[in-house]
């Protein structure tokens, strides 16, 4: 049986999960201080954890995840802020690279997002990011490029600008996780793939943090709603 790791970021993040899965009374362990939820459906076992907000919690709880539950694969869902101004709320983004848009080691000889030694970029596995864009349609709109992490929320001008300087505009959404589950996946050898539902959009200007209080919620909803409909309407591969 396939296993299935899902990470979410915030409790809001992460009870849209247990709600669109229908699981009302869930039986939760706590793994190493973080909430885990098990179980089964449509021929494949699920691991649903709340990775905890920001790189560090999310890289710490996914190794621990994958080292313990030896999953298969990789999702992580949750909601996300965009930096295109045709974007809207509740929109979309299911990103085919991943990139860290607060790293700077220029100076080192590397490019904008790259840490020493390391890619500058990390990439979805196609085939789960492919199935995923199929699953949305006539669901939502959908947007693809690259996820951009970051440890501060975006939400001025000048972010904006800086991030669409240094990496050319191709970064579609920001968000505070996805970097730290790709470089684990990438050093476990795990394909992984992100959804990102919008619940604000900083590219439209100032003020999107009033948006995201009013929209996570909606916004978690509506990428678990994706995650569902992905591994619902098709049987898990082997």
């Amino acid at each position: 049986m396939k296993t299935i790791a899902v990470l979410a970021a915030m409790q809001q993040e992460l009870d849209a999960v247990l709600e669109v899965f229908g699981l009302a009374n869930p039986n939760k362990t706590d793994f190493c201080g973080m909430q885990v939820y098990v179980f089964e459906r449509n021929e494949a076992k699920f691991v649903l954890a709340l990775s905890g907000i920001g790189r560090a919690n999310t890289a710490m709880n996914a190794a621990l995840l994958i080292r313990e539950f030896k999953p298969d694969e990789i999702i992580n869902v949750g909601t996300a802020g965009g930096l295109q101004k045709e974007q809207k709320i509740l929109d979309v983004v299911i990103p085919g690279e991943v990139v860290a848009v607060d790293v700077d080691l220029t100076a080192l000889g590397c490019e904008y997002g790259q840490i020493l030694e390391c890619p500058k970029s990390y990439f979805t596995d196609a085939k789960i990011r492919e199935n995923l864009i199929q699953a949305a349609k006539g669901l939502v709109t959908v947007h693809t490029g690259a996820v951009g992490s970051s440890e501060a929320f975006i939400c001025r001008k000048e972010q904006v600008s800086e991030i669409r300087r240094r990496f050319d505009n191709r970064v579609v959404c920001v968000e505070m996780e996805a970097f730290s589950i790709a470089v684990v996946c990438k050093n476990f050898n795990l394909p992984f793939a992100v959804i990102r539902s919008l619940s604000d959009v900083p590219a439209k200007g100032e003020g999107n943090e009033h948006d995201f209080n009013a929209f996570l919620s909606h916004a978690s909803k509506n990428a678990a709603k994706l995650l569902y409909t992905l591994y619902t309407n098709r049987k898990a591969e082997p």
